[in-house]
């Protein structure tokens, strides 16, 4: 059947009162620092780092890679659709791919509806914002980057690592950029097979698969908005929990600031210590000016996406430069269904609860009345 569970509420609302946290409250702002934590963390994302230096072989370089014809928009949509694939059988152990499981997915999102539509009801949900958390949880990721950067050397490399990190075997990287951008182009449309099963030598799998998808029809989420407030409210306190070992809602937000600006301090002096710098008695704009221009020369480091494995899977995947497929840009059902998943995964991991089930929990459950009900909607 499947069931977005009305017990699986309960946790959410117990938490509410700590989760809620005004908007105008920004923590991170107000930490000594916390500027300089960001930049550092935004140079590192836009070079592919922290990572070690991309290795690949020689051969690569004159490597034939098929060229797709298929635009950008195209592309998104199939790996959205393989991916919504992917997270519903990943996290509910529906195969959408199964007309059955297509239908039991749409009465999970069904009976969510349900759910959505009691919370959006709540007074203490008014204007609910995840931005206090969202913000607390993006600048400790930065700090842990940029001691993971630290760590690394990357800020100062030696001579034998900066070598490593400009001239992958021994080539310029911008010898090598354009077989990463079609390697780039390939990349989701290989990940696309590997999530629908489907062969890299024939693309009559792949097409079968994505004909399937396309065709699920899902209802509308009733409070999209709020489902996606609440999702990036958890993820973030999730975050939080697992770098910092507490729980941010026992702790409470002023509590876990002052343990942030300890760890932010910590990186400041070494981050100091590695520039030879002395921050004290500079504003924090010209600490950040001067700190921005002693970073090394680096080329973005694609270790990430140009893997051994991607590479040979791109070999071998010259069925795709003929393909030249018209699929419409976003469909609805991965628009509903990725977030709709989303929503599960930081439920149950915030809260330690199931809140899909495959049948009726016979405890005041509704599912068959809501199912009953949206079924008759989307057949009208």
């Amino acid at each position: 059947m499947g069931c977005f569970c009305h017990a699986s509420l309960a946790p959410l609302t117990a938490m509410l009162p700590q989760l809620h946290v005004s908007a105008s409250v920004t923590a991170s702002a107000s930490l000594k620092g916390a500027n300089i934590a960001e930049a550092l963390g935004a140079w590192l994302a836009q070079h592919g780092l922290p990572a070690a230096p991309w290795t690949p072989e020689p051969a690569w370089l004159t490597a034939p890679l098929p060229q797709l014809k298929m635009s950008l928009s195209a592309v998104t949509s199939i790996a959205a659709l393989a991916q919504l694939r992917a997270q519903v059988l990943s996290q509910l152990g529906l195969d959408l791919l199964q007309p059955t499981q297509a239908r039991a997915f749409a009465r999970v999102v069904a009976t969510l509806n349900a759910r959505l539509s009691a919370l959006a009801a709540m007074p203490s949900l008014a204007n609910f914002s995840p931005q206090p958390w969202v913000r607390l949880a993006m600048l400790n990721n930065a700090i842990e980057q940029v001691q993971a950067a630290l760590t690394a050397g990357l800020f100062a490399p030696s001579p034998a690592l900066l070598t490593a990190l400009t001239l992958p075997a021994g080539q310029l990287m911008a010898l090598w950029r354009r077989f990463l951008a079609a390697l780039r182009s390939l990349a989701p449309m290989i990940a696309a097979s590997t999530q629908l099963n489907a062969s890299l030598t024939d693309t009559a799998q792949l097409a079968a698969g994505l004909r399937v998808l396309s065709r699920i029809t899902l209802p509308q989420l009733a409070a999209p908005q709020l489902m996606a407030n609440l999702t990036a409210a958890l993820s973030a306190v999730t975050q939080l929990r697992t770098s910092l070992g507490v729980n941010p809602l026992q702790v409470g937000l002023p509590a876990l600031t002052a343990q942030i600006q300890v760890r932010l301090n910590a990186m400041l002096r070494a981050v100091g210590s590695c520039f030879g710098m002395k921050l004290a008695g500079l504003t924090p704009e010209a600490l950040l000016a001067a700190l921005l221009a002693q970073l090394p020369q680096i080329p973005f480091q694609p270790t990430a996406l140009a893997t051994p494995a991607v590479v040979h899977a791109a070999l071998s995947a010259h069925a795709f430069a003929g393909l030249d497929w018209n699929v419409p840009p976003m469909l609805p059902a991965v628009q509903i269904g990725l977030p709709a998943c989303a929503f599960a995964a930081q439920l149950q991991a915030s809260c330690g609860v199931q809140p899909v089930l495959a049948a009726p929990c016979g405890s005041g459950c509704d599912a068959a009345r809501l199912i009953s009900a949206a079924e008759h909607l989307m057949s009208a």
